[in-house]
């Protein structure tokens, strides 16, 4: 049974990352690490002010790349549909 626990935690391991959605490209216009709301605005053109203090989880008025991930997997936000090029 422990042979069989050991072969299936990669695999597990390996789930929990592809659940994990990926962050889009988001300009860092001012270079501070961080988004405003004006920057997320330029990929999410609906997010409104609520939507942004609904993604930053410390309130500091700034939303981090975790707080961004966290944003996408939890639902909060989807990530843009990529364009198709025509």
């Amino acid at each position: 049974m422990k042979r069989f626990a050991i072969l299936l935690a990669p695999l597990a391991l390996a789930s929990a990352a592809f659940a994990q959605a990926t962050l889009p490209e988001v300009a860092d216009t001012d270079g501070n690490g961080t988004w405003s709301l004006a920057e997320l605005q330029a990929v999410w053109t609906d997010l409104t002010e609520d939507g942004f203090k609904g993604i930053d989880a410390n309130a500091d008025g700034a939303v981090d790349q975790t707080e961004l991930q966290a944003a996408l997997d939890n639902g909060v936000i989807t990530a843009p549909e990529a364009s198709s090029g025509g």
